[in-house]
């Protein structure tokens, strides 16, 4: 993994939540209200685990979870978060 860029961040509006719990996006520059974070069923891994901890994590940095979902055949699981401060 690499460092999430700020304009990569802003113009995708999604980030990987490996991203977020490695360290490597920096939110303080988000320019806006809404993110959505983006997690990976594996065989060997369930999603929501990591999904969830970087809901927490992001919860200490003024963002709140708005809804979880999943699309297409349910291999991407993403929560939309709300920046509150």
């Amino acid at each position: 993994m690499s460092f999430v860029s700020p304009q990569q961040l802003a113009q995708d509006r999604v980030v990987g939540v490996e991203a977020v719990l490695a360290g490597q996006v920096d939110l303080r520059a988000y320019p806006y209200r809404h993110l959505m974070l983006k997690a990976r069923h594996t065989f060997s891994r369930n999603a929501f685990p990591p999904l969830m901890e970087a809901v927490e994590h992001l919860s200490n940095y003024g963002w709140e979870l708005v809804n979880i979902m999943s699309v297409g055949e349910g291999h991407h699981v993403y929560a939309a978060m709300r920046r509150t401060a």
